[in-house]
């Protein structure tokens, strides 16, 4: 049996400090790619000709256009029957190839793979913490609530993308989770759990710009709904709604217990971009407007209490600094979409 031809797929603006590394990592696999493609994104630093002393093909645009856009140009030049994705800040494990594009050649009906991502840097954790490894399921709606695909581990194939149009480049922010939701929509995804790549957190990279990426992600799904309500059934568009405030409420929530003030007051700007959100918007602005400044202190005390004492006044703790609000059961949420929903 014929193997597929695989072509990896570099976008790079202003990454020479990372470009080679992140070849390097590709040109070590334990299953090569059969080309590699650099997408010059309209660089002023010497990325370019870095690509070009590696070997690898080096495509270059005249102007920067963004991610979405550089891709897309990979893409078209690509020869292979998959596309393996990385960022030019980022780098494979020498088994990502050999690991990931197995499973799509394993599960003809799956035209997306991925894995699991280690930060690196500033970071050091993994993302995300488990993923629904074994045979191809349809993640639509887990991707409405977290986009737990990493561009870097990517490998998707070539003619789906094509005939969806590949990636949008009027997003600068979150064009990989558009796509992704817009191929979940009507393809079952296939991953595993394995850490096949490294994710570099570095003050150059777009993600971090807070706001942005998350206004990103928001505008995306807001766009979805939009377009849902002209387009779906009563059913889905209700239930979009559902999983879009669960989702903004888990952020909030998140923001809240981590402390992390820049991202709740980021994540309570985009109440407008949320469906049924206006409650939940008023209860959280009082709530940080009265409570914020208590909760900083209460909280460093806990940092300072033995773990006894917390478990005791946990329960009272979180009651006390939680706003309330109606609470969704269990059966509001169902744990997957059915086909038919699909």
């Amino acid at each position: 049996m014929t193997q597929p031809r695989i072509s990896a797929v570099i976008p790079c603006y202003n990454a020479a400090r990372f470009l080679d590394e992140s070849i390097r990592s590709i040109l070590s696999q334990t299953r090569p790619p059969d080309e590699v493609i650099v997408v010059d994104d309209g660089s002023t630093d010497d990325s370019a000709a870095i690509a070009r002393r590696s070997g690898v093909t080096c495509i270059s645009l005249r102007t920067n256009s963004g991610p979405g856009a550089a891709r897309n140009r990979g893409i078209s030049a690509a020869t292979g029957d998959m596309i393996a994705f990385l960022d030019a800040d980022d780098h494979w494990s020498p088994t990502h190839i050999e690991e990931v594009a197995s499973l799509l050649a394993r599960y003809p009906e799956s035209p997306v793979a991925f894995s699991r991502i280690r930060k690196f840097g500033k970071d050091d954790t993994i993302s995300p913490s488990s993923l629904p490894e074994g045979a191809p399921q349809y993640l639509f709606w887990q991707l409405i609530e977290e986009n737990i695909v990493a561009q870097s581990t990517a490998v998707v194939r070539r003619a789906t993308l094509q005939a969806h149009g590949c990636y949008n480049e009027t997003r600068r922010y979150s064009e990989d989770y558009e796509l992704w939701l817009r191929l979940a929509r009507h393809h079952p995804f296939v991953c595993t759990n394995a850490i096949t790549a490294g994710y570099r957190v570095h003050p150059m990279q777009a993600s971090s710009n807070v706001e942005n990426m998350l206004a990103g992600r928001w505008r995306v799904k807001h766009q979805l709904w939009q377009d849902a309500k002209s387009t779906e059934s009563g059913s889905f568009v209700d239930q979009l709604e559902q999983r879009m405030l669960k989702a903004w409420q888990a952020t909030l929530d998140k923001a809240w217990w981590e402390r992390d003030r820049t991202q709740f007051l980021a994540a309570l700007e985009l109440h407008e971009l949320v469906p049924r959100s206006g409650a939940s918007f008023r209860r959280w602005t009082r709530h940080f407007r009265w409570v914020w400044k208590p909760w900083l202190v209460l909280s460093d005390i806990w940092d300072r209490m033995p773990e006894p004492t917390r478990a005791v006044v946990r329960p009272a703790l979180t009651a006390a600094l939680e706003p309330r609000r109606e609470r969704a059961s269990p059966a509001d949420y169902p744990l997957g979409p059915r086909e038919s929903d699909l």
